[in-house]
Parts: C-alpha cells; sequence; structure tokens
C-alpha cells in the first residue's frame, strides 16, 4: 500500500459516510479538514513501512466568541504564549470503542474494515461532539475533566502559562467546580518560577498576566450569561 492508495480508498468513502472534508495527500499523510463556521477541523492519517496506519487525535480550531473573549485578557507580554485555540481530542475521550487506530494492515480487507472504523469515529465526532465544544459548559466539563494536577491531558493550544489561562477562563465561565482548584495550582507554579532563575525575567510578566485575568474573571461579567 501507498500513499495513492489510502488516499484513493478514502475518497472513494467520502460520500458513502456524507463527509464534507476536504481529503488531501503529503508525504505519508493523508489529511482530512472541514470548515464550519465557529471552527475548524483536522485529521492526519498517517501511513508508516507501506503498511501501518496510525491516527490519535484530532485538532480542533475555535473561531468563536469563546475564542474571541479570551484573547482580549492575555496581556501584550504572553501573546507570544497564545498561538491557537487548537483543542486535541484524542479518539478514545469521547468515542468508547475497542477497536485500536494503530494498525498494521496486511490486506484490502483488513484496510477497509480500518477505513470503516475510522470514518464512524470520525463521524460520530462530527455529529455529537464538535458542534457541542461551541458551548461553554460543555467546552469547561472537558476541560475540567482532571484534575490540576493532570491538567496537560487536556490539550486547548497555547503554552504555559496561558494554556492554563485559557483553562481558566473556560472554566470559570461554564461555571465549572475545579475554577479554584486550576486557579490555586497555577498560581503555585507561578510563585515557583520566581524560584528558578531560568524564569527570571518572564516570572514578573506571567503574575502580572494571571493577576490580571484573575481579576476580569471575578469581577467583569460572564460574557456568557
Amino acid at each position: 500500500m501507498n500513499i495513492y492508495d489510502l488516499y484513493s480508498q478514502l475518497y472513494l468513502r467520502k460520500n458513502m459516510f456524507k463527509l464534507n472534508y476536504e481529503i488531501t495527500k503529503e508525504d505519508n499523510y493523508v489529511t482530512l479538514s472541514f470548515n464550519a463556521d465557529s471552527y475548524d477541523i483536522f485529521i492526519a492519517l498517517r501511513l508508516q513501512f507501506d503498511s501501518v496506519l496510525r491516527w490519535s487525535n484530532f485538532s480542533y480550531l475555535l473561531k468563536n466568541e469563546i475564542h474571541k473573549n479570551i484573547y482580549r485578557l492575555i496581556t501584550n507580554d504572553l501573546l507570544k504564549y497564545y498561538k491557537e485555540d487548537d483543542l486535541i481530542l484524542t479518539a478514545r475521550d469521547f468515542y468508547q470503542n475497542s477497536y485500536s487506530f494503530s494498525q498494521d494492515i496486511q490486506n484490502q480487507e483488513e484496510l477497509e474494515i480500518y477505513l470503516s472504523e475510522f470514518l464512524k469515529c470520525v463521524k460520530f465526532y462530527e455529529t455529537e461532539i464538535f458542534p457541542k465544544l461551541t458551548d461553554i459548559r460543555f467546552l469547561a466539563e472537558f476541560v475540567g475533566s482532571v484534575p490540576f494536577e493532570n491538567n496537560l491531558e487536556i490539550v486547548v493550544g497555547g503554552t504555559y502559562p496561558v494554556t492554563i489561562f485559557k483553562k481558566l477562563a473556560i472554566l470559570k465561565w461554564g461555571n465549572h467546580p475545579r475554577y479554584e482548584e486550576y486557579k490555586q495550582g497555577l498560581a503555585t507554579f507561578i510563585e515557583e518560577d520566581f524560584l528558578d532563575p531560568k524564569y527570571q525575567q518572564e516570572a514578573p510578566l506571567y503574575k502580572k498576566g494571571f493577576e490580571k485575568l484573575i481579576y476580569h474573571l471575578e469581577n467583569e461579567p460572564n460574557p456568557f450569561l
């Protein structure tokens, strides 16, 4: 199997599964992308060693009011840590299925099974999950599904500390009980940064940005009420 075979097989199934994705190929990847009014989706299916197919996550880019309201709370000094609002969703976050999406494909039958399972999962997320992630309460439930100590398991885009700023805003606006836990956790991290020489310049900026964010979240109206 080569990348052209994989691309052709997926393209043939596009209409069968009623997918609105654009399908492209590049190097050893076939990608599926979809643009909606309030979010973009990007999926990359990788072919290795002419037979091994691997896929693990979706890249979900918010373009709605959640993104706009978070962005305006970030101080100019920290915008370089913002990047985009890419949420990384794994196939297992919401989809309960024992099928592994890392498979060594040896024949046409195994390829057909793989692509069928892959597209069923994609279709489930497209219809049941992606639209809901534009709702602040659903998004807060997703972000708050892990304790602060495991917060790296949920990827919302950006780098430290802004990636946690995003989570704090989502948790607060979504009225999630883990907000205080995340607030205290990040406050502790920033205080520890002051003790680390390599963060000597950044730590004051982190604290300034954190205090601005918390003041706004706790003193200004919730934009989603």
